[in-house]
């Protein structure tokens, strides 16, 4: 009887990625967009909303979550401790169908906070944007897309 030697046979080998970022003083980070997610539009107009708090998706009207994962956007602000910060918006976005033919507007953008707040004992803050979309009755279907600005102004 043959045994094989001790430390004969294969070697498997993987790769894998690393990445950083790193933020300078007074500054603020997307880490993931605002996601209505997968939504249903019928005959009646309706509207879908995301909670900043919770990411939880709400709806009225005709329209209704579908699946997917909807979330509030993400952001992260870093400054000097406990320093004091203002919060606003830019102008409401306006998302339109990939291939054009259709649009649906973002008609309010909520924060997970005050617009008034001060950065924690480390100068960070964990920002978070929910909104709500209004779905026209029978919706074109397709993908959506659009921007908006959040601006942090730092005392």
């Amino acid at each position: 009887m043959s045994l094989p030697a001790w430390g004969a046979g294969t070697a498997g080998i993987a790769t894998a990625s690393a990445s950083a970022i790193t933020l300078r003083k007074l500054s603020i980070l997307n880490l993931s967009p605002l996601d209505f997610a997968t939504i249903i539009a019928t005959p009646a107009a309706g509207t879908i909303t995301i909670d900043p708090d919770d990411d939880s998706r709400s709806s009225t009207g005709g329209s209704m979550g579908a699946g997917g994962v909807p979330q509030a956007a993400k952001f992260y602000t870093y400054g000097g401790p406990l320093q004091n910060l203002q919060v606003n918006r830019g102008p409401l976005p306006v998302l339109t169908r990939v291939g054009g033919g259709a649009t649906m507007n973002v008609t309010g953008l909520t924060l997970n906070g005050p617009v008034l707040r001060f950065l924690d004992a480390a100068g960070l803050l964990d920002l978070r944007v929910g909104g709500t979309l209004a779905v026209g009755a029978n919706q074109a279907t397709g993908t959506y897309t659009g921007t908006f600005q959040i601006i942090v102004t730092y005392y």
